[in-house]
């Protein structure tokens, strides 16, 4: 250790901080003004979410990071290109070669720089100008992540590299240890934290040491680091899998006020990856398993993972339009969805998820069920109240033991809705004798949960 820190401390003295970048090898001149120079996508809509296909084919897509003023910039990693998306679907994508090899990650800071991870170093540019930048050549043979604390912007190593690399004032410091071998997230006292395979690093300020937190059997390998809505650190792990396997075994954890580290199973068959505490006070995070998807979780534990069509969502931010916007590697998109179509669960997650499920609104009926008049079917309508997610679930009407009739029901949060239900040949028996019959109307919740009220079949 004593003979890598010198080294390293030699490479400092030679490198002599930031280098200006005169044009940063950037194709243009800068970001476009003009509308016309923004490519415009048409996204195609389907089932609660929106679809952008990024001009460049074969992107390599990565993360995908909000900016102050709302637009959302993302990096290609097999072009070396820094791509931006508005709200409203407009393009724009720029090379982004500083000559320190591949591309891997970015940040934004609170000014609207954007900070650039490559293989050899940092770089920070301003969307005012991306000509003009900053490169900071590090001694770290690769840059794996890149995040924004409140006084300093960090670089961790790799696993082949590990270390972690400080830029502030100009130029940089670096050391050996902490031994950061990826991932990085900003905890809410400010200090930056970064992953190790077997254990979570609390960085000082001057990144010459920190506090390490020793991770138990089931939560190693965390892949992504950010604050959580307790205020606590939280990570995202999973097994990694292989080139004949897809990740799994996901657990999404936190380091509490103890030291102690907690964790929530996501399911065998999810790898939570991307993590993003939104101000609606859910941890977001994508799926890169066999169950991909978008999943969520709060610091109850309540919770969902979500598939998005047949889109495989590779890291994800939290909108200005409340909505969650994601890169999709394998389909070179970024994919748009409303919150309201990710608060239940539509994926095999495997055995030994311990996400709650969000609890369903209060489901009430009206006293009246109306037949047709061909006595086939009936409409009961149906109010579900405010809340996140819909109601939905099973009808069954009866007349004494008679089941008289019999449906399913489906009802957005904070609305009502009529419901056609089946009659069944008892019910329609009844209609033949009588205009109106005694019933009992029972409404099974999805969870489970049964509210059961008097009403009346009417013909």
């Amino acid at each position: 250790m004593t003979k890598r820190r010198a080294r390293l401390r030699r490479a400092m003295a030679v490198l002599a901080g930031a280098l200006v970048l005169p044009a940063l090898a950037i194709s243009g001149t800068g970001l476009p003004t003009a509308a016309a120079d923004d490519s415009e996508a048409r996204p195609a809509k389907a089932g609660g979410f929106q679809v952008f296909p990024v001009p460049t084919p074969a992107a390599g897509l990565g993360r995908i990071v909000t900016a102050p003023n709302g637009d959302m910039w993302f990096v290609e990693k097999e072009t070396t290109k820094l791509g931006r998306i508005t709200p409203s679907g407009a393009f724009t994508e720029i090379g982004v070669d500083a000559g320190l090899g591949a591309l891997n990650d970015l940040d934004i800071d609170a000014a609207g720089n954007i900070w650039l991870a490559y293989a050899g170093g940092v770089a920070r540019v301003h969307p005012s100008d991306v000509s003009a930048g900053v490169s900071y050549p590090t001694p770290l043979r690769f840059v794996r992540e890149v995040r924004v604390g409140p006084t300093a912007t960090w670089g961790s190593g790799s696993i082949a590299n590990p270390g972690v690399v400080r830029i502030a004032g100009g130029g940089w410091t670096s050391d050996a240890v902490p031994e950061c071998s990826g991932a990085l997230g900003r905890g809410r006292d400010g200090l930056m934290w970064c992953a190790e395979w077997d254990r979570l690093i609390q960085l000082n300020d001057a990144g010459t040491s920190g506090v390490t937190y020793p991770l138990p059997a089931n939560a190693t390998y965390p892949y992504s680091v950010a604050t959580g809505p307790n205020g606590k650190i939280w990570f995202g792990r999973d097994d990694g899998g292989s080139m004949f396997t897809s990740p799994a075994n996901g657990n999404i954890g936190w380091v509490a006020d103890n030291g102690q580290v907690g964790t929530i199973r996501t399911g065998d068959r999810t790898a939570p990856r991307s993590l993003v505490t939104g101000p609606d006070g859910n941890v977001w995070f994508t799926s890169v398993g066999a169950a991909k998807g978008i999943g969520h979780v709060d610091a109850a534990g309540v919770g969902a993972v979500v598939q998005v069509g047949n889109y495989e969502p590779t890291a994800l931010t939290y909108g200005a339009d409340g909505a969650i916007w994601f890169t999709d590697k394998a389909n070179n998109s970024i994919v748009r969805v409303a919150r309201e179509s990710l608060w239940v669960t539509n994926v095999n997650v495997g055995p030994n998820s311990q996400l709650i499920p969000h609890a369903q609104p209060a489901t009430s009926a009206k006293k009246k069920v109306k037949a047709d008049k061909k006595r086939k079917k009936a409409t009961l309508t149906i109010s579900c109240a405010s809340g996140v997610t819909a109601c939905s679930g099973a009808i069954v009407v009866k007349a004494g033991k008679l089941k008289v009739a019999a449906g399913a029901y489906a009802v957005p949060a904070s609305s009502t809705a009529k419901v056609k239900i089946k009659l069944t040949k008892a019910g329609r028996k009844l209609l033949q004798r009588s205009k109106a019959v005694k019933v009992k109307v029972v409404l099974t919740a999805a969870t489970g949960a049964q509210t059961t009220r008097k009403a009346k079949l009417t013909r």
